[in-house]
């Protein structure tokens, strides 16, 4: 079975979108110069469009797909033809995203993402309708109902089928939440990047208003209504930015899924079983610490991508109060509980934080002695800069002591650390496939060392706290070793 046949029109739409840019540069901005680099990289750029276009045309028409009861099969490949099969087992993630695009013919793209590494380790169906998008999740459950041989226990499965599938609706934000959501996330400040590459465009064209610019920089008054103006529209496109991304946002399960789906615009619906996630980390950046907010990420076994670059599709909401959050986690994941009071690092580890050595303060300072910078003219000496560097580090290790936490509760292990920026990790003890410790000549002086745990996932998950008493370690290790003992136990 062959794609969509508006894939390929979906691909020169890409291809359009992104080369734009690029063609306003160089027939445009630069189109009267002879310079022989934008000369001829105007053939080039011509060249490759149309070979790309016909390209586009050709995959489609040589790219197919097919399934059975169990596995997906792809042939792919223009020159070199190759042939790949992705059992519906591997498949941990399910994304349905549908952007400006989408929307205008009334179509949604579909992504299915594996635990397996390498070139197949994503199945991505750019153009799909809604209900081919449907039939093909729906698929992913063909095994768990022919399982099923009596009449009987086929409706009987059916049934409590129905039965889980039912979605509960467990956060959705209101208009408070995406007020405060348009300042916590600074995305106001987005717009930055935006006009600088603007301004790089538009840069050759200044000279003709030179009289303007002389003018302009001679009025305070000017200036200061421009001034405002510009903070305006920015916090303008933050807050429309904010309200576009997560105006519909919703987080839902059912029984064995967990669905986030949000965007106005660019809608994507994503779903994860479960079962398959292997841990949960909580980060908290300085901004969400000053409004007591937080960001819980499901790790699994898949690696999905970010929908815009910054925030991950299989994040929760990522502005939630750090209590909410706390219930929202054991509402759809009741095996995991969260304990708000965990044992802190003994007072001795202050002192090997604060005497370990900060090689970043010592290149820094290196550099400083060298070149003796005057930033915006102040004229400052360069000690004073390299002050301040240790005073800021001196502050992170404080923090990074009183904040560090870490408990053990039966199978599930869970940690809180960090200074400026802070962040827990919680997994559970089946979910763990290696534990490493070390200690340094400083560690062995104050009997602390460091654990590192390593999760199953796409990139490996390694989580590691420094500097926690030796006993705990013993324990942690006996708590691991425990692990065969008791997943035997559960089979």
């Amino acid at each position: 079975m062959r794609y969509h046949p508006l894939t390929t029109l979906y691909r020169i739409y890409q291809l359009a979108k992104n080369s734009l840019l690029f063609a306003i540069f160089i027939f445009v901005i630069k189109g009267g110069s002879d310079f022989w680099l934008y000369k001829y990289g105007r053939y080039v750029f011509i060249a490759f469009i149309i070979l790309r276009f016909l390209y586009i045309l050709v995959s489609w028409w040589k790219e197919t797909y097919e399934w059975d009861k169990q596995s997906f099969h792809f042939k792919k490949g223009v020159f070199v033809k190759r042939v790949s099969t992705i059992p519906f087992s591997k498949i941990q993630n399910i994304t349905r995203q549908t952007n400006l695009f989408h929307r205008v013919f009334r179509l949604t793209s579909l992504t299915l993402e594996t635990a397996m590494d390498g070139e197949d380790d994503t199945i991505k169906f750019e153009v799909v309708t809604k209900d081919h998008a449907s039939f093909l999740i729906n698929l992913l459950e063909v095994e768990e109902k022919e399982t099923y041989e009596d009449t009987s226990e086929q409706i009987l499965a059916l049934e409590q089928k129905k039965e889980k599938d039912v979605k509960t609706i467990h956060f959705e934000p209101t208009s408070r939440d995406l007020w405060k959501a348009s300042f916590t996330s600074l995305s106001f400040l987005a717009i930055i990047p935006i006009m600088a590459g603007l301004y790089d465009y538009v840069e050759p064209f200044l000279p003709q208003f030179k009289g303007f610019w002389s003018f302009f920089s001679q009025s305070n008054w000017l200036i200061a209504i421009l001034s405002i103006a510009a903070v305006i529209i920015a916090v303008s496109f933050g807050i429309v930015r904010t309200f576009t991304r997560f105006g519909k946002y919703r987080i839902s399960s059912n029984e064995r899924y967990i669905f986030i789906d949000r965007g106005i615009v660019d809608q994507s619906n994503f779903a994860i079983e479960k079962r398959k996630i292997q841990g949960l980390q909580l980060r908290q950046p300085f901004m969400k610490r000053v409004f007591g907010l937080v960001e819980v990420t499901l790790i699994s076994t898949a690696s999905p991508n970010a929908n815009d670059g910054n925030v991950s599709i299989n994040s929760l909401y990522p502005f939630l109060p750090v209590h909410e959050a706390y219930a929202l986690v054991e509402q759809l994941l009741p095996e995991y509980k969260l304990n708000h009071s965990m044992t802190r690092l003994p007072k001795r580890t202050l002192f090997i934080k604060l005497l370990r050595l900060s090689y970043l303060w010592v290149i820094a300072t290196g550099l400083l002695f060298y070149f003796k910078p005057t930033p915006f003219d102040i004229n400052v000496a360069w000690w004073i800069y390299s002050l301040v560097l240790l005073g800021v580090i001196i502050i992170q290790r404080v923090l990074d002591y009183k904040q560090t936490k870490y408990m053990i509760d039966n199978d599930q292990v869970q940690w809180w650390q960090g200074g400026l920026t802070t962040q827990m990790f919680v997994t559970r003890r089946q979910r763990v496939i290696e534990i490493a410790t070390s200690q340094s000549l400083l560690q062995k002086l104050f009997n602390v060392t460091t654990i590192q745990m390593m999760n199953r996932s796409t990139p490996v998950h390694i989580d590691i706290i420094k500097d926690v008493p030796v006993e705990f370690a013993h324990f942690y290790r006996q708590w691991y070793q425990e692990r065969k003992w008791k997943i035997n136990i559960d089979k």
